[in-house]
């Protein structure tokens, strides 16, 4: 299996705390982020919905900034 990189835009703040707390568990941030995505993919791919994923506090910002249809939608009634 070939393997290829795939980049997120992380924050200072951010890319600290994930190298922190790889460290606490005595492994890399690129293992931290690694075993991330395929936790959540995972979960994905068993039938999770972004609403089981996130807290209802997150959910109403979540959709309107990462929607990909609701991004359409607001596009298209311009």
């Amino acid at each position: 299996m070939t393997s290829t990189t795939a980049g997120i835009k992380l924050d200072a703040l951010t890319k600290e705390r994930i190298k922190e707390a790889a460290g606490r568990l005595d492994r890399t941030p690129h293992w931290f982020m690694k075993k991330a995505v395929m936790y959540w993919l995972e979960k994905v791919e068993a039938g999770a919905g972004v609403a089981e994923m996130l807290s209802e506090t997150e959910l109403d910002d979540d959709e309107r900034l990462n929607s990909v249809l609701s991004r359409q939608r607001l596009l298209n009634a311009d």
